[in-house]
């Protein structure tokens, strides 16, 4: 939405030092978004594998994951990446969100009639009548 927003021009005020204003037209750049981070494939693909090594230690119950999930995450992301600026909250709780998101997405999908995959195995989805 920021990107939509035109550039607002104001004039500077005089200085508080008692001196002549210049009347010179600033322009304002609107403001971006900074609280939205692009997850790269690789960062996806570890975080996926510490899930999968997770279940396999037995961190995951029917109610879901223990307590301190979410830190043994943030430390793999960082074993793996030692400069990353990524944190259990919000970063990989909102990403785990956004998985679930898809994966109920693709499960009412899947659950229609008629919907499935095709015989070669490339996942593409067929609509049969």
């Amino acid at each position: 939405m920021a990107a939509f927003q035109r550039y607002k021009a104001s004039v500077d005020p005089a200085p508080a030092s008692g001196g002549v204003a210049t009347g010179r037209l600033k322009l304002k750049q609107p403001k971006i978004d900074r609280t939205r981070r692009m997850w790269s494939d690789r960062e996806e693909q570890v975080l996926l594998t510490s899930l999968m090594e997770l279940v396999v230690h037995g961190w995951k119950s029917d109610n879901g994951f223990r307590s301190g999930y979410l830190k043994k995450l943030e430390d793999d992301m960082r074993r793996e990446f030692p400069t990353t600026d990524l944190k259990a909250s919000p970063n990989i709780t909102s990403k785990l969100q956004a998985w679930k998101k898809s994966y109920n997405s693709l499960q009412q999908i899947l659950q229609l009639s008629g919907v499935g995959f095709n015989l070669n195995e490339d996942h593409k989805m067929l609509y049969t009548s």
